[in-house]
C-alpha cells in the first residue's frame, strides 16, 4: 500500500488535523487500531416513560397543542417514541437532566431496565410464525399483544420513571433481544419544523399501510422509532448523518426515521421502497435535507436494502456536502481499495 508514492505506515492523528474528519466515519474504507476519546462528565437522567398519549396527539399535525413529540422535545429535548402499526397508544421516553434523584423515581444501578421489551412471550412467537407463513391478517393481533406488554411491562418491573446515571436509562436493547429488520433516515431540519416533520412521517407511513391493507397484505409488524437529537459540528465527521449543514445554519436539528418488521414479513420490501422514495422526496428545499442512518437498511429496490444505485452512488453522496473530500481523504490511505468491496466501490468509488 502507497500514499502519494511513499510507502504507507501506520498514521496518527489527532482531532486537529483535518484528515482525521474523514476516519471519524469511514464507512468500512479504513481500519482504525486504537482510538484515545475525550468524554463529557457523565451526568444523572431522568427517564419517564409515558404510555397514555394517543397516537393522533403524539403525531398529530404542528400547532394543534396537547401532548406532541415536539412539545416534549421544547420541554426536555430528549424524547423517543416508539409505535407499532394498528395500535393507538405509543411508548415515549422523556429523559431530564437530574442531578438528584426525583423522589418517586426508582434508581437504576445498571442498564437495561426494560427486560420486557427483551424477551418473546409464546404467544408472540406463534403469531410471528403465523405471519411467516402468510397469515398477515394476524398482524393487528400481534402489535396490540406487544404494546400491551410495554404497558403492563412498565407497571410490573416498575420503571415508569427511572433515575441513574445517563448510560443505565438510556441502553435498553441487549445482544439476545430479537432481531428485525430495520430501514433508517436522518431529517434534518430546524427545531420550530420537529412536529411537522413527524406528522407527515405518520400520516405517510399510516395511508401506505392502509393501502397495503386494503390489499389483503401487511407488510410491517415491528415498531417506528422516532428520535430527536442535535447536529454534529461542521468541523466534526464529514460523513456523519447528523452534520450541521453550513448553508442552512437554521437546521439545527436531526428527526431519526425508523421502522421496522420481522424477518421473513411477506411484502416487507415493496413497502420499505415505497416509504423510502417518498422520504427523499418530501423532505428537501429549505425545509429539510434526508440523510441515510448508515447502521439501517436504505437504497431499498424490491430486492432489498443497498440496492439502489441510483441512491447508493448518486443520492446518498449528494446529500453531503463534503463527501468528495471524504472520499480524497480515504482513498489517499488505502490507494489500493484494500479495505473495500462491491459495494464501497460504488458508494465511496
Amino acid at each position: 500500500m502507497e500514499r502519494s508514492g511513499r510507502p504507507l505506515r501506520p498514521q496518527d492523528l489527532t482531532r486537529g488535523e483535518a484528515d482525521l474528519r474523514a476516519f471519524l466515519v469511514h464507512l468500512g474504507r479504513a481500519f482504525v487500531t486504537e482510538v484515545t476519546m475525550a468524554a463529557a462528565a457523565n451526568t444523572r437522567i431522568r427517564c419517564q416513560n409515558w404510555y397514555d398519549v394517543n397516537v393522533a396527539t403524539v403525531f398529530g399535525p404542528p400547532g394543534t397543542g396537547g401532548r406532541t413529540l415536539g412539545s416534549y422535545v421544547d420541554r426536555t429535548g430528549r424524547v423517543e417514541a416508539i409505535w407499532f402499526p394498528f395500535t393507538d397508544v405509543p411508548w415515549l421516553k422523556v429523559w431530564s437532566v437530574a442531578p438528584d434523584k426525583p423522589l418517586f423515581a426508582k434508581q437504576l444501578d445498571g442498564p437495561y431496565a426494560y427486560t420486557f421489551a427483551n424477551r418473546v412471550t409464546e404467544d408472540m412467537s406463534k403469531l410471528l410464525g403465523q405471519i411467516a407463513a402468510g397469515g398477515g391478517d394476524k398482524t393487528p393481533v400481534f402489535t396490540k399483544l406487544a404494546m400491551s406488554i410495554v404497558g403492563s411491562g412498565l407497571i410490573v418491573t416498575g420503571t415508569w420513571d427511572v433515575w441513574g446515571w445517563s448510560k443505565n436509562s438510556l441502553l435498553y436493547v441487549e445482544p439476545t433481544t430479537l432481531r428485525i429488520v430495520e430501514a433508517g433516515w436522518a431529517v434534518l431540519t430546524s427545531r420550530a419544523n420537529v412536529q411537522r416533520v413527524v406528522h407527515e412521517f405518520h400520516a405517510r407511513y399510516q395511508s401506505l399501510l392502509t393501502t397495503y391493507q386494503n390489499r389483503g397484505s401487511y407488510p410491517v409488524n415491528g415498531p417506528i422509532e422516532l428520535r430527536i437529537t442535535g447536529t454534529d459540528p461542521v468541523d466534526g465527521p464529514l460523513l456523519s448523518p447528523a452534520r450541521v449543514r453550513p448553508d442552512h445554519p437554521e437546521w439545527d436539528t436531526v428527526v431519526w426515521l425508523d421502522f421496522a418488521t420481522y424477518p421473513g414479513t411477506p411484502g416487507a420490501t415493496p413497502f420499505f421502497r415505497e416509504l423510502e422514495q417518498w422520504i427523499w422526496q418530501n423532505y428537501t428545499g429549505s425545509y429539510a435535507t434526508v440523510r441515510p442512518e448508515w447502521s439501517k437498511g436504505w437504497a431499498y429496490t424490491d430486492g432489498g436494502p443497498w440496492t439502489d444505485t441510483s441512491v447508493v452512488a448518486g443520492t446518498v453522496p449528494a446529500a453531503f456536502d463534503n463527501w468528495r473530500t471524504a472520499r480524497e481523504t480515504l482513498n489517499s490511505y488505502d490507494p489500493s481499495r484494500v479495505f473495500s468491496n462491491a459495494f464501497l466501490d460504488t458508494l465511496l468509488p
